[in-house]
């Protein structure tokens, strides 16, 4: 009887020890004295975005976090770790993740079809558009810690100065 115990417990320690996806523990609040929300994505750490937002989805695949404010304006917010995408390499900087982000994204909206339009850049981030039909999309994307960023702001309600600026903001916090 103990033999079968021991085997079927390093027969669980094995499976339990060659998976390399990592689980993520998710939850998000509102600070009112604060006014900012917090997208706790625990082992990575945490996304603080100003204002009042409430979570509506989540995409597991591209691991995006869906917003809205009460203006209906919808964000969405992504923290990967960089060795988590295809062209990584340890010997990249940070502008050299990013631009390879970019690059590689921005192969997959052209071959759909969609204008790109690279709007600002930093040694660190490109914030950059998306349009086509029914899509305007501003995104932010960024590297610093091993982290990379995805940032996007879905809305007509935001001129496109106040989307970079909030952009450039959810970068510098986080």
């Amino acid at each position: 009887m103990s033999f079968k115990l021991l085997k079927l417990f390093l027969i669980s320690l094995v499976v339990s020890c060659s998976t390399s996806k990592t689980s993520l523990l998710i939850s998000d609040t509102y600070n009112k004295n604060e006014n900012k929300t917090t997208l706790n994505l625990v082992p990575y750490g945490t996304i603080e975005m100003p204002g009042e937002w409430t979570k509506t989805t989540y995409n597991e695949i591209s691991r995006q976090h869906f917003f809205v404010d009460s203006d209906s304006t919808t964000i969405a917010v992504t923290k990967n770790p960089q060795n988590n995408y295809p062209f990584y390499s340890d010997k990249m900087t940070n502008a050299e993740f990013t631009r390879e982000f970019f690059e590689w994204e921005k192969q997959y909206y052209e071959d759909k079809g969609y204008e790109i339009e690279e709007k600002s850049v930093d040694n660190n981030f490109i914030i950059w558009t998306v349009v086509g039909k029914n899509t305007n999309t501003t995104f932010l994307y960024g590297a610093k810690h091993k982290f990379a960023f995805n940032f996007a702001i879905f809305t007509d309600n935001w001129s496109r100065d106040k989307q970079f600026e909030f952009l450039h903001l959810l970068f510098d916090k986080n």
